[in-house]
């Protein structure tokens, strides 16, 4: 087990709601029903705008075959997913999310969900999907291995299939003092561990990265997905949420 798949699991053991989305209420010591009610109810809406962005824009009446939620967590967006899909693939890197996304597709009662671990070779999926979904997922992995799993799931998308994949690309925010020590707490486990120390604290780092969105469209050029939408998010760095199509349109 590396050391992110490792900071993973122990997020999602002391606090998988939290390390989903990062509000107070959702921390172990604070989820109760209403709260949990919450968290669900803002996958389920944040997914209807996605769809009516797709129906808008791309495919009307879109209800895909097969989809893939990366970056799965407990199944925050999978399970609102499933709802609008025939078969959905929910991956994550750690075991204890996918056991409680487990947990809550059956207290949903939907069974049309399968839970797979993820890796940099995304080994256990196979095939071609007719939808690809990832939301502030990436921002967490090195980008030359998220640049990689893009370049895969790009390619695994059917003739036709959409995308709707989200990164990170500037942060404006930090001075450039805080950027540095940033970058040195995440990229060197020891600095890290000594501000721990002095700090008296046991805290772990969830480590962020910028995209080149460059990079990416060129990736989507060369593989056939000529009809594109950018719609843009802030949570404390600016991302982009790229929509594309495959085999849809045609260059200029």
């Amino acid at each position: 087990m590396d050391k992110i798949e490792k900071k993973w699991e122990y997020f999602a053991k002391t606090n998988p709601y939290f390390a989903v989305s990062t509000y107070e209420k959702f921390k172990s010591e604070n989820l109760d029903k209403v709260a949990l009610k919450d968290f669900f109810e803002s996958g389920e809406e944040y997914v209807k705008r996605i769809w009516r962005d797709i129906e808008n824009n791309f495919q009307t009446e879109f209800k895909p075959r097969k989809a893939i939620d990366f970056g799965c967590g407990v199944g925050r967006i999978t399970l609102p997913i499933a709802k609008r899909c025939e078969m959905v693939t929910g991956i994550d890197i750690s075991e204890n999310m996918l056991k409680e996304a487990r947990q809550n597709s059956a207290k949903f009662s939907i069974s049309n969900v399968d839970f797979v671990k993820g890796d940099n070779d995304l080994t256990e999926v196979t095939g071609k999907f007719d939808f690809i979904h990832s939301f502030i997922v990436f921002q967490h992995i090195k980008p030359k291995i998220g640049g990689a799993i893009f370049k895969k799931f790009v390619k695994m998308l059917s003739n036709g299939g959409i995308g709707v994949l989200h990164f990170t690309y500037f942060n404006n925010q930090p001075s450039l003092t805080q950027k540095i020590r940033f970058r040195i707490y995440r990229d060197l486990s020891w600095a890290y561990k000594l501000r721990n120390f002095i700090k008296k604290k046991n805290e772990l780092l969830i480590p962020m990265y910028l995209y080149d969105l460059n990079r990416l469209l060129l990736v989507l050029q060369e593989n056939d997905c000529h009809k594109c939408q950018i719609r843009f998010s802030h949570h404390g760095v600016e991302g982009a949420l790229l929509f594309f199509q495959k085999g849809k349109e045609t260059l200029y």
